[in-house]
């Protein structure tokens, strides 16, 4: 018999007091800005030090670290905070100020409290600040020096086209690594402290030519690790003055073990599982300080927190239901970061996510046997019951995954919060092995950001990167390379006709592999340009040795300078579905069955399957379009031609250099994810109608999901055609969507 109402209302969460007031006392934050970091970074370079931007920006970050204001929420047992409320974001003017001043000031296209979705509050007492934050930047910024070095065909390709959009990174950091926390942990920030000191006795003036760099470099180390510890200990301050005047004895027991700690942790190695969260906040809140980018991931959480809690158990200091406790207050301690994006961008990312990706279960990466442990079942016990959006959990499945663990997966799955996705080890490590990383580190990969996998502390790069308008580009290669929306035309078809003069479909499918890999040098221009203008003026150093230690404090190098082991620069594809859907129509419609020609449907496409006068008319033709068979339904011709296109974009990305290539790393090129977030929506907006039917300005299709509505033989027939995709060569990430309707699962 059917239930009334949903799982989620209908079951309810398991929360002990201090979870449940800490949950209520968070979510009563409205998001806000906050301008602190923006203030004292601008103050810092005002003063106009002249150092190597990598030390530089090493000081100003401690700049920031040393006055912006701390707290401590009531109820909680961890000390760290990005911004002077939870749930507000920082600024980062460095990166680009235009947007800031034509939303927070003039409210174009609207003021941040005044948005249609994500809104935010800004104080009326912060806008002489904001002012002026924004005068001083002005053509001082990242986004002001992309503009000055990037050619007018890559502007173009991103600013009108769309054919590739890289915003994110116009407008923010880099983002998506996964902090060595195993590392980290275990060693302690005096660790870094010591191995940079011993860089720098160790330089070869003689012989290495960059010896000056790697000077730079580990004296930037050494003030990044110092300034950690010195807001640690202003945190422990804190915790102690709170103490002094808490008259709940409990509660002041609570803060001046909190004092304690911070007094010890991150400077010195964790020994508990207390000590280990609270280590892992501080270096985690102070990286979102440091870095404007999103996907900044956690690694496999319970391999490297397993022997605390283990050990902890053990020696009888904790319980398993004060470690549950504890991972919740986790969980809602790094759901207080916060990101605030243009307008334009938020379009792109909706809901405001984080992507703070915490990875769980998979195989250990020694004996190849199942891996989980305790830690991961506490892990999905405490999302089932904060229910909150970040940390965004992810859970490695495999052959040998217990099946008791299977079954908590679905519990929590059916929630129906998106959390946690679930991905497949046995494709995940031959994609990465294919792209050259050796089998342990392949076995030991993590989730970054939304789908992208790497190891913890081994890959620089970015595994986000670019994202790549298949849909666009195909909609150019009918109109022998003119886009129809701007009448712009950067790049003919190779063999000069258009969907009215192709003569077979080989023409059309060449014409469309020939845009797309025009694009895809576009997209390689705007990813390393951006890079190579990162590496020259904003080196991050704080994200360079918390994201991997063992190897640039080795080689002396940031991430951007090829300090890691592996480096990749991962790209987004948008469309797969549709491009499959409409070569598939071009072929059987103009080609195999002769029931329309290339100028009439091509004619459809301009006015948007509209034109009643033409016969057939507009709405015939789109009907005829919607009719031909699709991809997700288990037809090997559709579904052979979205891999064979996929496998082609793949290829030509991972042509491309980096411009880490050479430079230390293995790998060094681009490479490919199908990843949208909510892009394909804003992506859509920019594409006029498709031959498979769908209208123009309208969503296209969600990562290597079939499009919405056409799947229509049900979940097993779309899984097996999403299965057929060539995905070891997806190295960046495979997305697929599989969604039911609440009324479908009781």
């Amino acid at each position: 018999m059917k239930k009334e109402g949903s799982y989620q209302i209908m079951t309810k969460p398991v929360r002990t007091d201090r979870i449940d007031k800490l949950y209520k006392y968070i979510t009563s934050f409205k998001s806000g800005i906050c301008v602190e970091r923006a203030k004292y970074l601008t103050e810092f370079y005002e003063k106009g030090p002249d150092l190597p931007n990598v030390l530089k920006r090493a000081k100003a970050i401690q700049y920031v670290l040393q006055n912006m204001t701390i707290y401590i929420m009531p109820y909680s047992l961890f000390a760290g905070n990005q911004t002077s409320s939870p749930r507000w974001a920082p600024l980062f003017p460095e990166f680009e100020v235009e947007w800031m001043e034509n939303e927070f000031i003039k409210g174009e296209p609207y003021f941040p409290a005044d948005r249609p979705a994500d809104q935010y509050i800004l104080r009326d007492e912060d806008m002489s600040v904001i002012r002026h934050i924004c005068e001083w930047w002005k053509g001082k910024t990242h986004t002001d020096r992309l503009r000055y070095r990037l050619p007018r065909e890559a502007l173009q390709t991103h600013y009108e086209l769309k054919a590739a959009d890289i915003g994110a990174y116009f407008q923010g950091g880099d983002g998506h690594f996964a902090t060595d926390h195993r590392w980290l942990i275990n060693h302690g920030l005096e660790e870094i402290i010591r191995q940079a000191e011993e860089g720098l006795k160790n330089l070869d003036w003689k012989n290495d030519p960059e010896a000056v760099k790697k000077k730079d470099f580990y004296e930037a180390a050494i003030v990044t690790a110092e300034s950690v510890i010195q807001y640690a200990h202003r945190c422990a301050d804190l915790a102690d003055e709170l103490a002094e005047k808490e008259t709940d004895e409990q509660r002041k027991a609570e803060l001046k073990e909190m004092a304690a700690i911070c007094r010890y942790v991150p400077e010195h190695p964790a020994r508990t599982f207390r000590e280990a969260i609270q280590f892992i906040i501080i270096t985690h809140i102070c990286l979102h300080i440091e870095d404007n980018g999103v996907g900044i991931s956690f690694g496999r959480f319970d391999q490297f927190m397993y022997p605390f809690y283990k050990r902890d158990i053990e020696e009888g200091r904790l319980t398993r239901d004060e470690a549950v406790e504890m991972v919740e207050n986790f969980y809602l301690q790094i759901y207080t970061s916060n990101k605030v994006r243009s307008w334009g961008d938020t379009d792109f990312f909706r809901g405001v996510p984080m992507f703070q990706n915490l990875t769980i279960g998979g195989q250990d990466p020694v004996r190849k046997c199942d891996a989980t442990n305790e830690v991961s079942y506490i892990c999905l016990e405490a999302i089932y019951n904060t229910r909150i959006p970040q940390p965004s959990l992810t859970v490695r499945f495999h052959k040998n995954t217990p099946y008791e663990f299977k079954m908590k997966v679905a519990e929590v799955v059916r929630l129906g919060t998106g959390l946690p996705s679930i991905f497949n080890d046995e494709t995940y490590i031959m994609a990465l092995m294919n792209r050259g990383y050796q089998m342990e580190d392949a076995y030991d990969y993590c989730i970054i950001g939304c789908v992208e996998p790497g190891p913890a502390g081994l890959l620089g790069g970015r595994t986000g990167g670019a994202w790549l308008n298949c849909t666009k580009a195909l909609e150019m290669s009918l109109y022998n390379g003119k886009d129809p929306r701007t009448d712009i035309c950067l790049h003919k078809n190779k063999n000069g006709k258009d969907l009215s003069t192709f003569e077979n479909f080989d023409e059309a499918k060449e014409a469309y592999k020939d845009q797309i890999s025009y694009y895809i040098r576009m997209e390689a221009i705007l990813e390393n340009t951006i890079d190579q203008l990162w590496e020259e003026h904003m080196n991050e150093p704080m994200t360079s040795v918390f994201g991997g230690p063992s190897t640039t404090l080795v080689r002396g190098k940031t991430f951007k300078q090829g300090g890691a082991k592996y480096d990749f620069t991962g790209q987004q594809t948008i469309g797969t579905a549709n491009i499959a859907n409409s070569l598939y129509a071009i072929k059987k419609l103009i080609f195999d069955d002769k029931i329309l020609t290339g100028e009439q449907l091509q004619h459809a496409l301009l006015t948007n399957f509209k034109d009643m006068e033409t016969n057939p008319t507009g709405p015939q033709i789109q009907a005829l379009c919607r009719a031909v068979p699709k991809y997700g339904n288990d037809i090997d011709e559709v579904d052979e031609l979205a891999r064979e296109m996929l496998a082609f974009v793949a290829n030509e990305l991972c042509s491309y250099k980096n411009t880490r290539y050479g430079r230390g790393p293995i790998g060094g090129t681009l490479h490919c994810s199908t990843s949208t977030v909510s892009s394909n929506t804003p992506f859509g907006k920019v594409c006029g109608a498709t031959p498979d039917g769908r209208e123009a300005y309208t969503a296209v299709a969600d990562g290597q999901s079939p499009m919405k509505g056409t799947d229509t033989c049900g979940p097993t027939a779309a899984i097996r055609s999403v299965s057929k995709i060539n995905n070891v060569l997806l190295s960046c990430g495979s997305l697929y969507n599989l969604k039911f309707n609440p009324s479908e699962l009781y």
